[in-house]
């Protein structure tokens, strides 16, 4: 079951970051089903480092494209990168030591933050490249 659906909604019109979004909302559902199988620690455990390794990436990513743009907004979008790594990072190491459970409420958590943050932020940051 996905939890979430990519559709062209969430297309912004550049290729590396719809790319790198098509890649997140890939990951968010492959980490769903694994826990929806019940598929044990270590499955959802290397999906959700795969996951937190490609936030990484493609929040780096964008974080080079605002530097080269000049993006006004750029200490913003950062806080927010910043803020949601540390969130999902704790939660990591949470999971590791295993004080803590994958859930639907963690999903439904990284299911939002990630609509909203392609929706609002990464749109305007798009929109901004494409105004250059």
């Amino acid at each position: 079951m996905d939890l979430m659906e990519w559709n062209d909604r969430f297309k912004l019109g550049h290729d590396k970051i719809d790319s790198d979004h098509m890649k997140l909302v890939a990951l968010v559902n492959q980490l769903t089903d694994a826990m929806l199988k019940r598929e044990g620690r270590q499955v959802c455990g290397k999906i959700l480092e795969q996951l937190v390794n490609y936030f990484n990436t493609h929040f780096a990513r964008e974080e080079r494209l605002m530097a080269t743009h000049h993006y006004a907004h750029i200490v913003e979008h950062k806080a927010e990168h910043a803020d949601f790594v540390r969130e999902i990072l704790a939660f990591k190491s949470e999971f590791e030591a295993g004080s803590a459970t994958l859930s639907i409420s963690l999903l439904n958590f990284l299911r939002e933050w990630l609509i909203n943050h392609i929706m609002v932020s990464d749109k305007a940051l798009v929109e901004a490249i494409k105004g250059n």
